[in-house]
């Protein structure tokens, strides 16, 4: 995680952000300057990636036991 853990700290460090699901496979990729334009650079990225994955399909099931893993992979090796 990130020194602060927001959105903001990204800027300058990297320029796309991946997020992962190796639990059901969904994959995508948001440009770091359209998130803190869209949701402030004081943005959590827990936060938001809780806010991304709220639809997921194994977020929410009883008796799961698989939950979701939707990690941000871009975030290891950063200071």
């Amino acid at each position: 995680m990130p020194s602060d853990g927001t959105i903001g700290y990204l800027v300058g460090k990297l320029e796309v952000l991946r997020v992962e699901c190796p639990t059901c496979g969904r994959r995508g990729r948001y440009l770091v300057a359209r998130l803190v334009a869209g949701l402030g650079p004081h943005t959590r990225l827990t936060d938001w990636l809780n806010v991304l994955t709220s639809d997921c399909p194994q977020k929410h099931q009883q008796g799961v036991t698989r939950a979701c893993g939707a990690t941000i992979p871009d975030l290891v090796g950063l200071p």
